[in-house]
C-alpha cells in the first residue's frame, strides 16, 4: 500500500453500486441504466471495504471488513502513484459492520 491513513481516520475503498447491486446489473445486462436516486441515495450511505485504519481511530472495524459509511462525510482521494480511489473517513462515520459469515456467503 503506498500511503498511510494518519491520526483517528480510516481508509474504505467504496464499492460501484453497478457492480454489487443485483437489480443494476441485471438492467445494465439489457443495455439499461438506472439512476442513482434509489433507497440507497435517498439515505445517504455508501458501502465499501475496509483498507486502512489510523493508529488513533476507535472502531470496532477490521481491514476488508465491508462496511456501510455516511455518504459524502470523508475526503475522496486518488493515489497519484496507483490510481487507486479511496475516500478517508473520520472513524464516527462508519455506521454498519456487516458480517459475511453470518450472511453465509
Amino acid at each position: 500500500m503506498s500511503y498511510k491513513v494518519l491520526a483517528h481516520y480510516v481508509a474504505v475503498k467504496p464499492f460501484d453500486v453497478n457492480e454489487w447491486d443485483d437489480t443494476r446489473k441485471k438492467m445494465r445486462a439489457l443495455g439499461l441504466a438506472l439512476p442513482e436516486e434509489d433507497k440507497r441515495a435517498k439515505a445517504s450511505v455508501d458501502v465499501g471495504t475496509v483498507v486502512q485504519i489510523g493508529p488513533d481511530a476507535v472502531t470496532e472495524c477490521n481491514i476488508d471488513d465491508t462496511v456501510a459509511y455516511v455518504k459524502n462525510a470523508g475526503k475522496f482521494i486518488v493515489n497519484p502513484y496507483t490510481q487507486e480511489e479511496i475516500y478517508v473517513l473520520n472513524d464516527e462515520d462508519i455506521l454498519v459492520i456487516f458480517d459475511k459469515e453470518a450472511a453465509n456467503v
